[in-house]
């Protein structure tokens, strides 16, 4: 299982280093409704109960999501295309985060069918995620509720766009990715939202 996840962020990294990877000009406070990184939405968290990879129910509106900055991603475990690259992002972004910023990284699956609690688990691990960062799955209209709510609810799981969103619940304000960004972009985007 480490290796193929080895092998695939390799080819995900060689992929993305084939394609570019492009650089933040801007932080939230700067950036219109559109750049050319992110786009400025307003969305609102469903009121849905989601299970971490440790077995742990979590109301998505409730202590998981109150007065934090969220990064959410979307993959799933046995994904070994882009998924593995939009982890090793939040992985980098989770070691350069201050311990005590109040922050939560949130991958939520795209496939609750398959994505059990054990393997959310065993992927957490493989990327080293911290307490701050909760890997998500449940029953399925619960995260298809989610997957909607944020204009994810992908045709084909398979070929899926990578996506982060940076934002807060609270303000119902988020910019979502147009592209795979890197930790640091994120990590300007997480500062500047409690500008």
């Amino acid at each position: 299982m480490r290796t193929r996840m080895f092998l695939a962020v390799c080819a995900s990294l060689s992929l993305a280093a084939g394609l570019g990877v492009w650089v933040a000009t801007g932080q939230a406070h700067d950036l219109g409704a559109t750049t050319g990184e992110f786009e400025l939405e307003r969305l609102a968290l469903p009121d849905v109960t989601l299970i971490d990879q440790n077995a742990t129910p979590h109301r998505l509106k409730g202590p998981l999501t109150d007065g934090q900055t969220l990064v959410i991603n979307f993959s799933y475990t046995t994904c070994d295309t882009i998924c593995p690259l939009g982890n090793v992002v939040m992985a980098d972004l989770d070691g350069i985060l201050p311990p005590d910023a109040p922050v939560k990284l949130l991958s939520i699956t795209i496939d609750p069918t398959n994505d059990t609690p054990d393997l959310m688990r065993r992927a957490a691990e493989t990327f080293g995620a911290s307490e701050r960062w909760s890997w998500l799955t449940g029953v399925p209209p619960e995260v298809d509720r989610v997957l909607e709510a944020f204009d994810a609810d992908y045709v084909d799981v398979v070929l899926h766009d990578p996506m982060f969103l940076v934002g807060k619940a609270s303000e119902g304000r988020f910019y979502r990715s147009v592209t795979m960004p890197d930790a640091e972009q994120l990590k300007r985007l997480v500062d500047a939202m409690d500008r």
